[in-house]
């Protein structure tokens, strides 16, 4: 029990790890709180479950934003060389032009 006591002081402990000193915990109980305090174990199981699944769907969402950002990173890097390309193209038509209209003068 000593052993749990300090992995619990030292890291941070999942749920399941909670569960199981929760359940060392009820066997130190007199026989009669054994059932209530066995069924708010089956309880806590059941609300660390949808907290590790919403956890896990946080994480899914947190890498798709991730990715996302980064292919927006990288969509605004090509948009910002083609706007430069566009006006080096605008720059050089427009040399082009002003020297076809000058010559036909």
């Amino acid at each position: 029990m000593q052993s749990s006591a300090q992995s619990l002081q030292t890291s941070k402990p999942s749920c399941a790890e909670l569960l199981a000193v929760l359940a060392q915990f009820a066997e130190l109980l007199p026989s009669d709180a054994q059932p209530s305090f066995r069924e708010t174990l089956e309880g806590l199981s059941q609300l660390c479950e949808k907290a590790e699944q919403r956890r896990e769907r946080d994480k899914q969402t947190l890498r798709f934003v991730q990715f996302a950002l980064e292919n927006l990173r990288v969509d605004a890097k090509y948009l910002a060389f083609d706007v430069e390309a566009t006006r080096r193209e605008n720059v050089r038509l427009s040399r082009l032009l002003e020297t076809f209209l000058n010559n036909e003068r």
